[in-house]
């Protein structure tokens, strides 16, 4: 019987090493780079859901957008006075993408307004590039890609947070040049669960101490997108 005890012992300190590593976020790639861009699948995070268990806040990608256009522009223009009117025009644009696709647009818009700075851009993509989210970006000056016009470049990104929140096929033809690298699609149905996909390691490293800290004090890259839009859902 003390043999089989032992056995029995052994048995679930393994299984519960196994678990550990099925909701670690520390096992990602460090040539993975910024993942904005579906250069690396979500099965590369070994759990499906694995921020799901690990963020306190849930926000769907997929649904209807909860701002108006205007909330949107305001909020534009409140952070950015100086934006350049073609980008105080992407709201509807957003918005109408958006729901082509089921994916809330202003979450989408949240997204481009942290990824270029509110339209100030700085980075590595160039303002005449039409990707406001960074696609094809890995750092170190790589510009990634570009599209001819506004529209194509949110239609891209819309179809890129298709790719990882939902299942369904795209409606529109594809026009986002990494959906194809996307093989665990609907791994991530939450704006949280981009954190360490989208973006690469996707938390502030000065700040935290792994992914998993930064999804507990709400600080990763999905939590900062989540915030700018619950910020603009105040605008009146």
């Amino acid at each position: 019987m003390r043999v089989s005890f032992l056995w029995l012992c052994a048995a679930l300190v393994l299984l519960s090493g196994c678990a550990y590593e099925a909701t670690s976020h520390n096992n990602l790639s460090p040539h993975a780079t910024r993942m904005t861009v579906g250069n690396a699948s979500c099965s590369d995070i070994k759990s499906s859901h694995t921020t799901e268990k690990l963020s306190q806040i849930h926000t769907r990608i997929t649904g209807k957008a909860r701002c108006t256009a205007e909330q949107m522009r305001k909020f534009l223009k409140k952070r950015h006075p100086k934006a350049d009117k073609k980008y105080l025009l992407l709201p509807e644009i957003y918005i109408s993408e958006g729901a082509k696709e089921g994916i809330r647009g202003d979450l989408a818009f949240a997204q481009a307004l942290h990824e270029t700075n509110f339209f100030k851009f700085g980075g590595d993509v160039l303002p005449q590039q039409n990707n406001f989210a960074g696609l094809g970006t890995t750092g170190n000056g790589v510009r990634g890609h570009s599209f001819a016009t506004p529209q194509l470049g949110v239609r891209a990104q819309i179809q890129h947070l298709k790719a990882y929140a939902s299942t369904a096929p795209l409606n529109n033809p594809c026009v986002d040049p990494r959906f194809r690298y996307v093989k665990n699609r609907g791994c991530a149905p939450y704006i949280e669960d981009l954190s360490g996909r989208w973006a690469f390691p996707g938390y502030d490293t000065k700040k935290y101490g792994s992914l998993r800290d930064a999804l507990q004090h709400r600080g990763s890259y999905g939590d900062k997108i989540r915030k700018l839009c619950e910020e603009m859902e105040q605008v009146k």
